[in-house]
């Protein structure tokens, strides 16, 4: 159904729909702002919150990621410590649709399954 999302995740750490949809709806907003965040540090070439941003996105990402993108940006915030920004932006770039699909099928979710279950 999804291509980046995976619901059995949250559900692992809900007790019910209520607690899915905070969950999901705190992702949603921390992920969306962790982007925007994430674009204007690569615009203006700044390894440190590049880094503390894909260190970010790691720890809650695979929360509700599928094992690819959660794998890709594992990789991508190791590699923040050691590869040069430039290279470093073009990984991201690679990456950075999927997150934004993420947050797109995470919305979906929120609205189709979780809302009409409240």
């Amino acid at each position: 159904m999804y291509s980046y999302l995976d619901t059995s995740k949250v559900q692992e750490f809900a007790m019910d729909k209520s607690q899915m949809l905070t969950l999901a709806l705190t992702f949603q907003d921390s992920l969306e702002k962790d982007l925007n965040s994430l674009r204007a540090a690569l615009a203006q070439r700044d390894a440190e919150p590049v880094q503390r941003l894909l260190h970010s996105l790691k720890g809650y990402g695979t929360f509700l990621s599928g094992p690819e993108l959660s794998q890709q940006v594992i990789q991508l915030e190791a590699m923040s410590r050691t590869t040069p920004m430039m290279e470093l932006t073009l990984e991201i770039a690679k990456v950075l649709p999927s997150l934004q699909s993420l947050s797109s099928e995470v919305g979906h979710w929120i609205d189709a399954d979780l809302k009409t279950a409240s």
